[in-house]
């Protein structure tokens, strides 16, 4: 005991006397005196109501006298003896400038945090998982500076809570053991090993409101050079193997890999996997966009077929057919592109991309037909692209390329000595375009 008073710079308190009669008509337990008498344990609980009084009046230093013989005597009394305590000490610490003074209440306070777990490790509400939280908390918050001591206290407090993961205290500790990586304090194996046990704790938490967090990790993962290719593979290989169809671990690998750019076989193999088990136009699309990036766009545009037929929200399922359009021109489809922009543009008639795709289309599909009828198309994609124009702000990269697409278009209109000899001499009067699959009716257009 004289160590622990030592290292607390604590003062041993008086002993309170004039309890007597109450003692007679009031037992207090064990917790107030193991083996004491009953004027002893009223002894203690006297105690007890001046170092409370004395902490809640911020007169720390008398508070401070009273807690050698609380500890002595009756160490299971109350949790508030070492909760009053830790705080005291945290103010302490944050006010000392004396750098060893300041070690001496930083020690005091994380012993008291192991003797609050000692005596109170067992309260179902505020125990053992409760307390190892709040002491790697202010271990971080107090010895940052400690690498070994900040992971360790902080693992014994998350596998202490693993039947009830905290996403944000994992995702602290994660943060810590990304930036050791980083630092080369953290061999490569050992930080692979701790994303695979945290990833599995964070999968219990299925909670909406967890989502946020869970994404700020698998961010942290990424930002670290351990979230190589070859070891996410190495990582969700075996678990997909064995339950090739838990959605959870599918898409957490296919995200990693597609956040990675591991534009590999086993990124197609995990995304169309992810698919057959969560086959919704969300997981379609995403997975579409992996085979963009692997330049497979035949498989691209499937997924995104797939995604359009799902899809339920008018304004969503528009901007798929954009998407499908262009895939679908990179693949010299013109009149596919074409019949999925006229969609585009049908269940969204203010997506200006839908324009801008269905007069692309126009444009390639002239090759259809030759000399004049081909350049008539011109005029008919002039005039998609004019209709667009003003769906976009005014001056935004995507109005500039339309005044730039608009303007190559006018220098293929037919001239108007082609025009004089069609009789066709008023700029304005109807004309129907026929070319190939692409019809349409526009006006005539004169050359300036």
């Amino acid at each position: 005991m004289n160590s622990l008073k030592l290292r607390l710079f604590l003062v041993t308190a008086a002993v309170f006397g004039g309890g007597q009669a109450f003692a007679q008509n009031v037992q207090l337990g064990p917790e107030w005196g193991e083996n004491a008498t009953q004027e002893q344990r009223f002894e203690n609980a006297t105690i007890f109501n001046f170092y409370r009084d004395a902490y809640n009046t911020q007169n720390y230093d008398k508070a401070l006298t009273y807690l050698p013989k609380l500890i002595e005597n009756s160490p299971r009394g109350a949790q508030n003896i070492y909760v009053y305590a830790i705080n005291i000490y945290k103010n302490k610490i944050q006010r000392s400038m004396d750098v060893k003074q300041r070690g001496v209440y930083v020690d005091s306070l994380f012993m008291l945090y192991d003797m609050r777990i000692q005596y109170f490790g067992d309260n179902a509400r505020y125990g053992r998982p409760y307390i190892l939280v709040q002491k790697a908390k202010d271990y971080l918050n107090f010895m940052p500076m400690d690498r070994d001591g900040v992971r360790r206290v902080f693992v014994e407090a998350i596998e202490a809570n693993e039947d009830a993961p905290d996403v944000d205290f994992i995702n602290i500790y994660f943060n810590e053991l990304t930036t050791d990586y980083k630092n080369d304090l953290v061999e490569t194996d050992d930080y692979l090993e701790q994303y695979e046990w945290l990833a599995g704790l964070l999968d219990k938490v299925t909670a909406p409101e967890a989502d946020d967090a869970k994404a700020t990790f698998d961010s942290l993962f990424v930002s670290s050079d351990a979230a190589g290719c070859d070891n996410i593979e190495k990582i969700f290989k075996a678990r997909i193997e064995a339950n090739p169809t838990d959605v959870t671990t599918l898409a957490k690998a296919f995200t990693l890999l597609l956040r990675s750019e591991c534009h590999s076989p086993f990124m197609n193999e995990v995304g169309e996997m992810y698919y057959n088990a969560d086959p919704t136009a969300e997981t379609a699309k995403l997975v579409a966009s992996a085979f963009v990036k692997t330049g497979d766009n035949a498989k691209a545009v499937a997924f995104l077929k797939a995604a359009f037929d799902k899809e339920t929200d008018p304004l969503a399922k528009s901007m798929i057919a954009v998407e499908i359009a262009g895939t679908e021109l990179g693949l010299k489809n013109a009149s596919v592109a074409a019949n999925y922009a006229s969609q585009a543009r049908q269940l969204d008639p203010s997506n200006g991309y839908a324009y801008i795709m269905l007069a692309q289309a126009y444009a390639e599909g002239a090759t259809a037909c030759e000399g004049f009828d081909r350049q008539t198309v011109y005029w008919l994609a002039y005039d998609i692209l004019a209709a667009a124009r003003p769906l976009f702000e005014n001056g935004s990269a995507e109005q500039q390329q339309v005044d730039q697409t608009m303007s190559i278009f006018r220098s293929s209109f037919p001239s108007n000595d082609e025009l004089f000899f069609r009789g066709l001499t008023a700029a304005g009067t109807p004309y129907d375009v026929k070319c190939g699959w692409i019809t349409g009716r526009t006006t005539v257009k004169m050359v300036e």
